[in-house]
């Protein structure tokens, strides 16, 4: 048990090691924008799966719309729960239930992406809305990963995800950005990435309680 321990926790100490220092990037008046926010939404994100020539390509496609619905939950989760506990400030989180409903009946698609942020905060009625995109080499939602387990040899060691988050305030446009990089065994479910992102993002996002 002593043995497997260590290994555990020398993956996690080398997961680390290979997470790449993060850029951000903060607006002039984010503060004074992201303090007027009353109510946000979290966009279904924008997700590409980076295959093997010989995979079926419209398999990518599929799972990339799964895990696409999967991010978005689990962000959604995640600032629920911190909120909860009293790590974000006390702001409305429109569900993605009523995002997506409210996107699609303004002719919103998964495959039709031609909507801006400021279009979509203007459907939805929010103070702002949260975007991101996944670059990943493998699917990670379970449905996904089942379907496409002929990419079973793509997630080897090379497991790497490169992630870009925006906050963008419906009338001033971006005000926040978040790149970050992470390699390592250990991204292998959507909430663990979810996890790892959003504990590494929130350390400087705007709506954080310090």
């Amino acid at each position: 048990m002593k043995a497997v321990y260590s290994n555990l926790l020398l993956v996690s100490v080398l997961f680390l090691l290979t997470s790449c220092g993060p850029k951000i990037y903060e607006a002039p008046g984010m503060a004074a924008a992201t303090s007027r926010h009353q109510l946000i939404a979290i966009l279904p994100p924008t997700v590409a799966i980076k295959g093997r020539p010989k995979d079926d390509p419209e398999a990518l496609a599929q799972a990339a719309r799964d895990d696409t619905f999967t991010f978005q939950r689990e962000i959604y989760s995640w600032m629920l729960r911190r909120k909860q506990q009293g790590k974000i400030r006390n702001l409305e989180i429109l569900d993605p239930e009523t995002t997506n409903a409210k996107l699609t009946k303004a002719g919103w698609s998964i495959d039709d992406r031609s909507m801006t942020p400021a279009e979509m905060a203007q459907i939805l009625g929010v103070d702002a809305v949260i975007t991101t995109r996944f670059n990943m080499s493998k699917p990670m939602s379970q449905g996904a990963a089942i379907a496409l387990a002929v990419l079973a040899g793509a997630a080897g060691a090379t497991n790497a995800t490169t992630v870009n988050m925006d906050i963008h305030d419906a009338e001033k446009g971006m005000i926040w950005n978040y790149d970050w990089e992470a390699s390592g065994g250990l991204m292998n479910k959507a909430e663990d990435l979810v996890e790892a992102l959003m504990r590494n993002a929130s350390k400087r996002m705007p709506y954080a309680v310090n």
